[in-house]
């Protein structure tokens, strides 16, 4: 491998990784403050919402990659532009496509990656976690009822729940 080659790939590596783990915190951030509230308060253990969010983990992820890809493409060539390394490459004689011939190659790579990850590891953990809600949902039938609401039982069905016994699932 070309010191060039590791050159442009060393400065992509660090900014995906950053922006990757950033806007996977981020969203993951997000959607806890969303889903907390209706499975700490609900007697659950901790080790089913550790794995309610590690089984979330994979569809974030595949929700980021792209724009962390973005994101680290954008900024490396940015800097590289900023302290003029581009011109100094090509005043060298190296082509703008010997530059960007790694980033494609490395893209092409993610996007198998992505392929792969979309297609077997995102399903599969996709149906592990409606399996886990399944699961919630009839350990603790309370769960999904919210209090002073009108909660939808069927499509023609609602009930308002004025309070909920978490320890005794008993609904007033």
């Amino acid at each position: 491998m070309k010191l060039l080659t590791r050159y442009i790939i060393r400065e992509h590596v660090g900014p995906l990784v950053f922006a990757l783990s950033a806007l996977t915190s981020l969203l993951m951030l997000q959607y806890v403050a969303r889903q907390l509230a209706n499975l700490a308060g609900k007697g659950l253990p901790w080790s089913a919402i550790g794995k309610f969010f590690v089984l979330s983990l994979p569809f974030t992820i595949a929700m980021t990659m792209p724009m962390a890809v973005l994101m680290a493409t954008l900024f490396a060539f940015g800097r590289l532009a900023a302290e003029h390394e581009i011109t100094a490459f090509k005043a060298n004689g190296v082509r703008v496509r010997s530059l960007m011939a790694p980033v494609l190659a490395c893209a092409l790579l993610v996007s198998l990656v992505m392929v792969w990850f979309n297609d077997q590891v995102l399903p599969a953990s996709n149906h592990r976690l409606r399996i886990l809600q399944q699961d919630i949902t009839r350990t603790k039938p309370t769960v999904a009822l919210r209090e002073q609401v009108l909660n939808a039982v069927t499509d023609q069905f609602f009930m308002r729940v004025a309070r909920v016994n978490a320890e005794t699932n008993r609904i007033y």
